[in-house]
């Protein structure tokens, strides 16, 4: 796609005025296994762009499409963004397993993507038109599994982890150099596939070395019936986890047996960031229901490509991810964030624990 006259405007920041809708193209999950994330990202998007089309300058027209939590279908919705509607960027997948190969193809059709939940190792290395505003998880645990250890007092752990997807392969391997770095002691070390839904022998196995905290890397869709398990066995322990775990719907379905989980992630509801409370207020009053994390990354995308078209009041392809490529130190409801110039995010990870029913921040 080559630059298009009607995207060029004039001014800069709030005062850039451009005639034509800068077109963003959004693939997410809004069925099947995934969509637990997809829907949450769809309202965080929808949301933070009709409050930026309420401002003056700078209009957008977002165009979503749904893979279906499948790869052939992420794939074709990537070739219709770039080539039949010319979106100037792309956001999304919700998967990591999805990006690696609808990121190649972004990239070679040198059009910008912004990843707003996929946390996997090598996501930002596919190339210069790759970022993303997910914290990475090796950064969440990196700030949770010590937090736990100081906070609780923690000696010896369990570990339990997907060795099938990507995302929970990538987070276990942080996990054992982080424990090591700890000191904390390993007694179990057990794992499972994508698919499965009984748990109770690597549980019981767990159970069995009595650990004083419980690391699991799971799928939203694992994580309900291997924790409901999990207490099920007599297992009361805290359960340190990352990313996927970060969300009301997950406290909400496991009721009680969430009690004691640890997350680290990129959001809180009690974050005293820029924007917090309010977008929160307006998420409620549009959807009936609390934002999570995947919908405040969400949210917070349509800021950033917001801030990278009015850098140089240009919605072209090129201009936006030179753009992205030199975003520093923007004020958003997740906190600071900045992109490094491999596209990686930049911000500080927030460690929450679940308290009669409620996301708290842990506290050492």
């Amino acid at each position: 796609m080559t630059s298009r006259p009607g995207l060029n405007g004039t001014g800069s920041g709030p005062g850039c005025g451009i005639q034509d809708p800068v077109p963003v193209g959004a693939v997410l999950s809004l069925t099947e296994g995934a969509a637990f994330a997809g829907q949450y990202q769809r309202e965080g998007l929808e949301l933070g762009f009709k409050e930026l089309n309420a401002r003056e300058g700078v209009r957008y027209s977002l165009i979503m499409e749904d893979d279906k939590t499948d790869l052939g279908e992420g794939i074709a919705a990537f070739e219709k963004l770039i080539h039949r509607e010319d979106a100037s960027i792309i956001i999304g997948p919700t998967l990591s397993d999805l990006a690696f190969s609808t990121f190649e193809d972004a990239q070679d059709a040198r059009t910008p993507v912004l990843g707003i939940s996929t946390t996997a190792d090598g996501i930002p290395e596919i190339g210069d038109y790759v970022f993303r505003n997910s914290l990475p998880e090796e950064y969440a645990l990196a700030e949770s599994i010590p937090a736990a250890r100081e906070a609780l007092g923690l000696e010896t752990v369990a570990v339990l982890h997907d060795s099938e997807d990507e995302f929970t392969s990538s987070a276990y391997a942080t996990m054992i150099e982080v424990l090591s770095d700890e000191g904390l002691r390993v007694v179990a070390d057990e794992n499972f596939e994508t698919s499965d839904t009984e748990f109770r022998s690597q549980l019981t196995k767990i159970a069995d070395g009595d650990p004083d905290a419980l690391v699991l890397s799971a799928l939203p869709n694992a994580t309900i019936p291997l924790v409901r398990q999990a207490r099920e066995l007599g297992i009361d322990a805290p359960i340190v986890g990352g990313n996927a775990f970060n969300s009301p719907v997950m406290i909400a379905n496991l009721d009680s047996a969430a009690e004691g989980l640890i997350v680290g992630g990129a959001w809180s509801s009690a974050l005293d960031s820029e924007g917090n409370a309010e977008f929160i207020d307006a998420y409620i009053d549009a959807y009936g229901r609390a934002p999570d994390q995947f919908a405040a990354q969400a949210y917070t995308a349509a800021k950033m490509i917001d801030a990278a078209v009015r850098a140089d009041c240009d919605g072209n392809r090129e201009a936006i991810k030179n753009n992205l490529a030199q975003l520093d130190g923007l004020e958003t409801v997740l906190g600071t964030v900045s992109l490094d110039e491999a596209g990686e995010v930049d911000q500080q990870p927030v460690v929450q624990i679940v308290e009669d029913g409620e996301f708290t921040l842990l506290e050492g």
